[in-house]
């Protein structure tokens, strides 16, 4: 296998030379930001993927945010207290926030819009984010009224919450975007084009000013938010620019200030020469390998098992990567753990040890030289998902596997994945929230995340235990030996914990390497060159 291809002396300078030769002016109060993707709607509820995650959360603003150091703390609500039980939550509102046409934001501006994200009519993406609630569930699956749901105003400016039960983790689920407020009177005037600029009306510290599409989205100061004097940054340009390549040429060119889609076979060179604008977020998402756990062979632990023992993480990190990654041998995280997890026994074998495990688990599940295991790896077609599957393949083959790799649009890989219509799979998870529970969701018997088909009643009882237990450092424990357990039955091959890579410009400060979401509210640009 070779390693990781770097880019050649001077290439860095050759891709200023092919950038625009002319910069635009650079105002104090002006970020320009680059993003993968054209957002295919700027509704809080709908819009789905990691493109969407800046945007929203400067346009959108929920019950509780998070810190550029990661701290949760109120946001439109002041302040919140949490019955004996641990299931009724009770928000009192800011008596400031407003949306940004003016309209004060009341509890029942929560109840409309977290009743629209979970009716079925509505079809929105976000719904999951609200299962915890009374009745949320059956909600979404049509199988109870909306106006059951376990969320009322109490008065204007006091919100209560009932849950199903205890859920530690609520509160943190309440600082996605999806639970965000939308605006009824705006949304029941206007319909589906509510998000049109001139017309959108957001609670987030900007709004929508101007959309030219596969150009630039531009969002302005939102005059009306509740701490608008704290925001230093006027107008935030958001730019579509879905190649990696044409991403770094542009800001290299002084075009934009910060960007995360960047060639991953340039994170050497970059660190390098440019060590202070390179940053890089640790471990707040899992690379890893689904395996449809309801197909056979799969659904046997023995070949599951020797899928995971022949892949070499360390390899996989240090010398096809080095990206700053870190190698995975459970489901969460470290980041969210707050330390390292007990890696499982076999991590430290030898990796000739691994693979001569691997060998006999596969002989005994009926696979050997005459009739070796074969399957379709399935991944998304970038750079970087290209060589991780030649990596892998090369690995299987080692212990007799052959696997046949085949190329899969995002869109569709996805479907095959929520269908179960694949065998092995290449995928990447990043929390909604920032608690273990997050990334059980990738193994729940009744997580639509869990792609793998694998269940288990017995987990799926403790992980319904663990949300009753209230002290944190028990709740933290019991969790760790659930992701244990599961571990040993194999339902998916961790490979790495990814980090997130941004080029940021010495004009902007306030940037922290933390895992909390980059927010232009916390930002400010530097004066002067």
């Amino acid at each position: 296998m070779s390693g990781m291809t770097r880019t050649a002396p001077g290439m860095l300078a050759a891709l200023l030379v092919l950038a625009p030769l002319q910069a635009p002016e650079l105002e104090a109060s002006v970020l320009r930001r680059g993003t993968n993707d054209e957002l295919p709607t700027f509704d809080p509820q709908y819009v789905v993927g990691n493109s969407a995650g800046a945007i929203m959360y400067d346009l959108f603003e929920g019950l509780v945010t998070r810190t550029p150091d990661d701290d949760l703390v109120p946001a439109i609500a002041e302040s919140w207290s949490i019955s004996e039980d641990g299931t009724v939550y009770t928000f009192r509102l800011k008596g400031n926030a407003k949306w940004s046409d003016g309209k004060e934001i009341t509890a029942g501006d929560f109840v409309y819009s977290y009743k629209r994200m979970l009716d079925p009519r509505s079809g929105t993406r976000g719904a999951s984010a609200l299962f915890p609630v009374l009745n949320a569930t059956a909600i979404s699956l049509g199988e109870k009224p909306v106006d059951s749901l376990g969320v009322k105003a109490i008065d204007p400016l006091t919100l209560e919450i009932t849950l199903e039960g205890p859920a530690p983790y609520f509160v943190s689920l309440l600082a996605s975007y999806s639970n965000a407020p939308v605006p009824a009177h705006v949304i029941e005037a206007h319909g589906r084009k509510w998000t049109q600029p001139g017309t959108m009306v957001t609670n987030g510290a900007y709004m929508l000013s101007k959309v030219v599409t596969n150009t630039y989205y531009q969002l302005v100061k939102n005059p009306h938010y509740h701490s608008a004097d704290t925001v230093s940054i006027e107008e935030v340009f958001y730019y579509p620019v879905p190649s990696p390549t044409t991403s770094l040429k542009r800001y290299l060119a002084g075009e934009l200030d910060v960007i995360l889609n960047i060639p991953f076979n340039q994170y050497e060179d970059l660190k390098e020469s440019r060590p202070e604008e390179f940053r890089i977020a640790r471990g707040i998402g899992l690379g890893y390998l689904s395996i449809n756990n309801t197909l056979p062979p799969f659904d046997d632990v023995r070949v599951r098992k020797a899928l995971s023992l022949a892949i070499d993480r360390d390899v996989i990190v240090e010398k096809l990567l080095r990206t700053g990654d870190e190698p995975a041998w459970s489901v969460v995280p470290t980041a969210i753990w707050k330390g390292p997890a007990e890696p499982p026994s076999f991590s430290r074998m030898s990796p000739g040890d691994r693979l001569a495990e691997a060998r006999r688990l596969l002989n005994e599940a009926g696979f050997n030289g005459s009739n070796p295991l074969r399957f379709t790896f399935m991944f998304s077609p970038v750079e970087r998902d290209r060589r991780l599957a030649v990596a892998y393949r090369s690995m299987w083959k080692q212990a007799g596997v052959e696997a046949e790799l085949e190329t899969v649009g995002m869109r569709a890989l996805m479907k095959k994945a929520a269908e179960r219509e694949y065998q092995v799979m290449r995928l990447t998870y990043y929390a909604i929230f920032y608690d273990p529970v997050s990334f059980f969701a990738l193994i729940r018997g009744d997580s639509f995340r869990n792609y793998s088909g694998y269940s288990n009643a017995d987990i799926d009882r403790r992980l319904a235990h663990a949300d009753t237990i209230r002290s944190d450092e028990e709740r933290t424990a019991y969790l760790r030996e659930i992701e244990q357990l599961v571990m040993d039955d194999f339902p998916v091959i961790p490979s790495h914990f990814q980090s997130r890579a941004f080029l940021v410009s010495k004009r902007v400060e306030g940037w922290t390497d933390s895992t909390a979401p980059k927010m232009a509210r916390d930002l400010s640009i530097r004066e002067g060159p």
